[in-house]
């Protein structure tokens, strides 16, 4: 089963949407509230070199944002590992 990382703040709606979509597809999520959590915001800010949420990383690859990569995101969890 693969894991995907969400960077996210509370009440980001796109968060939230990311976070519906992965647990409707049975993919484990490992949510990093980067608004609460120092160490997820420099995580992200490391990855990213910003601090934007959405951003999710599967198998190391990011993405940042959620809706506008949402096909190429359906794409990867289709891949065999």
């Amino acid at each position: 089963m693969r894991t995907a990382r969400l960077f996210t703040m509370t009440a980001n709606a796109a968060g939230e949407a990311a976070l519906a979509f992965f647990l409707a597809r049975g993919v484990r999520v490992d949510v990093r509230d980067v608004g609460k959590d120092e160490e997820a915001s420099l995580e992200l800010f490391n990855l990213a070199g910003r601090r934007a949420v959405p951003t999710v990383v599967i198998d190391e690859r990011g993405f940042l944002g959620f809706a506008e990569n949402r096909e190429e995101i359906e794409s990867l969890l289709r891949e065999p590992r």
